[in-house]
């Protein structure tokens, strides 16, 4: 897909979600209290400052047709050029587009009744990994506005329920980085200041009609450098606790945004979860080993589904069996002969712990979950760079 017809494409996304927001964070814990208690607490938390960052990573959900929309089209951009459409995107940002009133039920991020496609918008640039760029863009207004007040909220939020979406380093640079914007919002919250009982001296940068705008963004920066400091915290906490890796949990998010955008099957993400399901820490025997044959499932059909397309693009035709395919993926190029035989030894590994015994243990369930997370990653990288399209 060329540049134009993509940002073409895009621009009407974003101008469907101004109007008809799909953004939402589903409670989705398998803890003792329901799904309405749970969105009732999460509805309590955003109107808390600072907010409150939840240690557990599994609680919400994040969903949006419009997301999974612009993945697509993404995923349709030539490598080369997907720089340059992050870009033009954030020029929305840049010169901030109108926040408009809500025309249906209430929905969040929202501001003065008023909603955003920017929210949308910092959620496609964090999760696609263009958080530095969206931060930069957010330096050159030069004026508050209510859209920034609103994407600002979402990112607020996905610290809250998802921080391992960001890097530790990536959260000890986001107050840095929003402090540009945290200054010109600031310079509207007053039009005179001066030492108590001293004269007065006017504000050259203030303009009438933005104060209550900048007050609300100096807030929103503000809390969100709380939420980062927490964040850091609860990464320390687990690396020192030994706690369940982080990065591991980041990477498996990274697994599921990568299925999205190159177009696998919906099932390949439901098996993937499942996995996780059963992967809990009161897990019994039984359920580890429902993990482990979750997890061969995925990994088999993650090279069928891949080949099965790699091959239609060239005209082969190629058995559909886990031997042809990884040998069909070596003779292509995309797998070295050691490539080969690693994937190969991972899936009868997860076979013999799977299929044959009754139970398994949760060194054996822990060690190949990770592993196949891992791999999962840098095959679909693979897949991504090779611009394979499923």
């Amino acid at each position: 897909m060329n540049m134009d017809e993509a940002l073409e494409k895009a621009r009407r996304i974003l101008a469907e979600e101004q109007v008809d927001p799909t953004l939402s964070y589903r409670y989705a814990s398998s803890s003792e209290i329901t799904q309405p208690a749970g969105q009732r607490n999460l509805a309590f938390d955003r109107k808390s400052r600072p907010r409150q960052v939840s240690e557990n990573l599994k609680l919400y959900v994040f969903e949006s047709t419009n997301f999974n929309l612009l993945l697509k089209i993404f995923s349709q951009v030539a490598e080369e050029d997907r720089a340059k459409f992050v870009s033009a995107l954030l020029d929305h940002v840049r010169q901030p587009i109108q926040a408009v009133p809500q025309r249906y039920n209430p929905t969040f991020p929202s501001y003065r009744d008023g909603v955003s496609a920017l929210a949308l918008l910092a959620e496609f640039c964090i999760r696609t990994g263009h958080l530095k760029e969206l931060l930069a863009a957010t330096a050159e207004p030069k004026m508050p506005a209510a859209s920034l007040v609103i994407m600002l909220l979402e990112i607020e939020e996905m610290i809250a329920l998802n921080f391992n979406l960001f890097s530790d380093s990536e959260l000890a640079a986001i107050p840095s980085n929003l402090a540009r914007l945290r200054e010109i919002a600031e310079r509207q919250t007053y039009s005179a200041r001066g030492p108590m009982g001293g004269p007065m001296k006017e504000n050259p940068h203030y303009r009438d009609g933005f104060s209550a705008v900048g007050n609300e963004t100096v807030t929103v920066i503000d809390g969100i450098t709380e939420a980062c400091r927490k964040a850091r915290y609860w990464y320390l906490k687990g690396a020192l606790q030994e706690l369940p890796n982080l990065e591991i949990e980041s990477d498996r998010l990274k697994v599921e945004g990568f299925l999205i955008k190159l177009g696998f099957s919906a099932d390949m993400v439901k098996a993937l979860n499942a996995a996780e399901s059963d992967y809990k820490s009161a897990a019994s025997a039984f359920e580890l080993k429902n993990c482990l044959g979750h997890l061969r499932s995925f990994l088999e059909h993650l090279h069928r589904q891949s080949v099965k397309s790699i091959a239609a693009a060239a005209s082969h035709i190629v058995v559909d069996r886990w031997g042809d395919v990884i040998l069909y993926l070596r003779q292509q190029g995309y797998f070295t002969k050691q490539h080969e035989t690693f994937v190969a030894s991972l899936y009868t590994l997860l076979s013999d712990e799977s299929v044959h015994p009754l139970t398994a243990d949760r060194e054996y369930a822990r060690l190949l979950r990770n592993v196949v997370i891992e791999y999962g990653v840098m095959f679909l990288t693979v897949l991504d760079k090779k611009g394979v399209k499923i």
